[in-house]
């Protein structure tokens, strides 16, 4: 699951990789970690400027390639943003975790900022937007293929609430992307549904949402969410989806909940959001070997304290003496 940034934390971590870049100026590492840094707390000139250090050390470091496309798309500057990666398009899409890095990035703009979200807007972001927006789709055609324009027409056609076939398509081929931020997938549901595309059910989309996205999502899609996250296996998903899920008061089907239990216990994750499982279970009357050894063994680990509900319960069934 995502933590709430540490501003704190991260400035410490700056002052580290600013002693890293003193020591070794000519590795790109260091300007591109930097970056990095600067990008999680919204610093995105500062951001930019190291990833251009980093490509000057070395012009073939990817990582601050995709740091630098996704410092433009956030400082607004779309078109440098698809050009740049045009000209290093192949460096990117043949490797998953790049591609991957790029499209969770450049789509987190659309819930990291209002731009694309919002109806009311001042007369400069009006201007701007018709003004940028007009150079993008100057390049659909002979950039059919340049994810970061693809990303860019998707936020803007969602606040836009234009209708064409090509809208639809776009949406339909971004929506699959591995690494789309989960408020944007949402928001690509949505507007497809609006159009008579009903996708709310397509387990190859549900599967890809690392949280619950949205307050609005039904208990029953949470759960197709939930159970798609423990088919795969992953257990900061599946942590994230159970926590988010509480955070906007969503119920998770018991059967999932006992799932998710036993997971861990084959696993060995021992989240505090699994024993939320185990209690819930229990005050629904729900008790087996699974349930109880799974208390137990948080007990065992001191990792809570069982309450006087818990024990009794445990005595009743014969678990704790």
């Amino acid at each position: 699951m995502k933590k709430k940034l540490d501003k704190n934390k991260i400035d410490i971590r700056i002052l580290k990789y600013e002693e890293y870049v003193k020591k070794h100026p000519k590795k790109a590492y260091g300007y591109y970690c930097l970056g990095n840094l600067h990008m999680m707390i919204g610093r995105y000139k500062l951001a930019e400027d190291y990833f251009k250090k980093s490509l000057a050390v070395d012009g073939n470091y990817t990582l601050s390639i995709i740091g630098m496309i996704e410092a433009y798309v956030f400082r607004r500057k779309f078109m440098k943003a698809v050009y740049l990666f045009s000209k290093n398009r192949q460096k990117i899409i043949d490797k998953y975790i790049y591609r991957v890095k790029l499209v969770r990035g450049v789509s987190s703009f659309y819930s990291k900022t209002d731009l694309f979200r919002t109806e009311t807007k001042g007369l400069f972001s009006v201007f701007f937007l018709k003004y940028s927006m007009y150079y993008i789709k100057k390049l659909v055609n002979s950039e059919s293929n340049n994810i970061v324009l693809k990303l860019i027409l998707c936020m803007y056609y969602l606040n836009s609430g234009e209708k064409s076939f090509y809208i639809v398509q776009l949406f339909k081929t971004c929506i699959y992307w591995d690494g789309l931020e989960d408020t944007f997938r949402w928001a690509l549901i949505k507007q497809l549904s609006e159009m008579g595309e009903k996708l709310y059910y397509d387990i190859n989309i549900a599967r890809k949402f690392t949280t619950v996205p949205d307050a609005n999502c039904s208990d029953e899609y949470v759960d197709m969410i939930f159970s798609s996250a423990l088919d795969k296996g992953n257990s900061s998903w599946i942590a994230g989806i159970y926590d988010t899920a509480g955070k906007y008061n969503k119920n998770i089907s018991p059967r999932l909940m006992w799932r998710y239990v036993q997971w861990s216990r084959e696993n060995s994750f021992y989240d505090p959001s699994v024993y939320d499982c185990c209690k819930k279970l229990m005050k629904m009357g729900w008790m087996d070997n699974v349930i109880a050894n799974t208390m137990l063994k948080f007990k065992e680990k001191n990792a809570v304290k069982l309450g006087n509900e818990a024990e009794r319960a445990l005595r009743l069934f014969g678990y704790m003496k």
